[in-house]
């Protein structure tokens, strides 16, 4: 199973199998196991870079949990689709979870937060538009 785990105050840890796209579909990576920011602060974006632990970066929330989309799809890997200045799109099955509040989602589709701004983190609520967002 492909797990995103939103790790505590720092950046979500991708296992499995993972396609990362640019926004204009352009293929970037496939990745067994990777790290990616979430502060918005990182140099090396999508890729975490230890930002956080300089920028007081904090995710101290328990977040709800999202519902399953209920979609079921052939195990396979999950596109991740870094939207222009936005979040993270995810498509493919997955679970993301969280370290204390465990399983936040499994299902198809959901859109994570990379500007690290969000009110409902590790989920995107469009924050990154009123925070002029940079990618």
């Amino acid at each position: 199973m492909n797990t995103i785990l939103a790790t505590e105050n720092g950046p979500l840890e991708c296992n499995g199998e993972f396609e990362l796209m640019a926004a204009d579909g352009t293929y970037l990576a496939h990745e067994t196991q990777t790290w990616l920011c979430r502060c918005g602060r990182s140099q090396e974006k999508p890729y975490c870079d230890g930002s956080h632990k300089t920028t007081g970066f904090s995710d101290a929330a328990t977040p709800p949990q999202a519902p399953d989309d209920g979609v079921t799809q052939p195990p396979g890997p999950v596109r991740i689709v870094l939207r222009a200045n936005g979040p993270l799109k995810l498509d493919g099955p997955c679970a993301v979870l969280h370290p204390t509040a465990g399983v936040l989602f499994t299902g198809n589709q959901t859109a994570l937060c990379r500007c690290g701004h969000s009110n409902k983190k590790p989920f995107c609520d469009g924050t990154h538009r009123q925070v002029e967002f940079i990618a």
